[in-house]
Formats: C-alpha cells, structure tokens, sequence
C-alpha cells in the first residue's frame, strides 16, 4: 500500500508507531551487522524529527542538506536531528532541540505523533525518529553552520514504494544494498532513506 492522504497516515502512525514516551514494541533496523564488534557496546543514542507539513497543495517532510565543509556525512540530505545530549530528557527532547537549532521549529507547536522503529547505524548510532506534525504555514530558519539548504518532498511521493530505488556499493569491504529516492536534484539516500523505508513497511506493509 502507499500514501493515501494526511488523515490516513496519521491514524496509521498513532496506531502502528511506538507512542512518544514510554516503552518501545517496534523491532530495530538498519546496519547492525556494519557495526565494529568493539564498537557495539557503546553505540550512541540519537534522535531526528520527521516534520510533516500540512500544506495547501498536499503534506510534505522538511529535510535538510548538510554543507559540503562539515566533517561527517558532508553534502548528505538528513531529518533535522542529530545525537542525544546531557542536557536532553531522552531522544524525544534531543530531536526537537536539534530542529530548533537546524531550522528553527518551536518545540511546543510540533504536534507529536508517535516514534518510528529505532536505526542502528555503521557508524555506531542508534537514531529515534520522531513524528511530529508542524504548522501548516511554518517557514524554515536554518542555521548555515549546519545547513546547507532546506527543503519539501511530498509524503505521496516518500511513502510511495514505487518511488524507493535500490542500489549497490562496497562499504567497509562489503557489499550492501540500499535504498535511495531522488527528489528534484535531491539525493534521499542512505540512513535517512532507510528511516523512510521502514517507516513505510510499519504504516503500509501489514494488513488492515
């Protein structure tokens, strides 16, 4: 199944995501198996928002592209959010201070909604998504620091499995396939493509 319309996928995200506190039910994704063996003792909390907008012309998810000059992931497109700090409640707080910082949400407009199963990174990080609806007439404020250009894709066309391509590369002397999904000269790709995919399988890939 694929994206129907706003109603919809957020009855689907109340019903099907872990609420926003409290225990976790979703199973883990992502690159375990990419992760050092001495690393995976201290894989590291982090967090990022989902941000739906309920635009006139349809929903759509802000993401984000990291300057070029940044040490990690340079150029990448990524949800707002970054690892969990001392100052941070939980991974919850961590994803709404880091799209504070990035691209100036106001953490007590974001509607939450749910989080999304947990992804363990190569790079030893176990990331939270968090689903939170902003205001339909919000207007990023991104920090050039840390962000190198914001945009929108629709949620019709992320949640779309005909639109999730699979590619191929050599990573750390393996072989692995991922997913990717351009978007108007953007490269959704990686760790955030992932996040996407697997968010759609717990919405759409069961049966109603």
């Amino acid at each position: 199944m694929a994206f129907s319309d706003l109603d919809d996928f957020l009855l689907r995200a109340s019903d099907r995501l872990d609420p926003i506190h409290g225990e976790r039910h979703l199973p883990e994704g992502g690159d375990l198996d990419f992760v050092e063996a001495e690393a995976i003792s201290y894989i590291r909390p982090a967090a990022v928002l989902i941000p739906v907008i309920p635009r006139v012309s349809g929903p759509t998810a802000l993401l984000t592209k990291r300057p070029d000059t940044m040490a990690a992931h340079p150029g990448q497109v990524a949800f707002p959010g970054g690892k969990v700090d001392a100052v941070d409640a939980d991974e919850v707080a961590a994803a709404l201070r880091e799209a504070e910082e990035e691209v100036g949400v106001i953490p007590s407009q974001v509607d939450l909604v749910g989080r999304s199963a947990s992804y363990v990174t190569g790079t030893a990080f176990r990331i939270t998504p968090v689903i939170g609806v902003l205001p339909s007439d919000f207007q990023a404020k991104p920090d050039p620091t840390e962000v190198a250009e914001v945009f929108e894709a629709p949620l019709d066309f992320l949640f779309n499995q005909a639109n999730h391509q699979t590619g191929e590369a050599v990573w750390k002397g393996r072989r692995r396939r991922f997913t990717e999904m351009p978007w108007q000269g953007f490269r959704i790709w990686g760790v955030t493509a992932g996040i996407i995919r697997d968010l759609h399988k717990t919405l759409y890939d069961v049966e109603d």
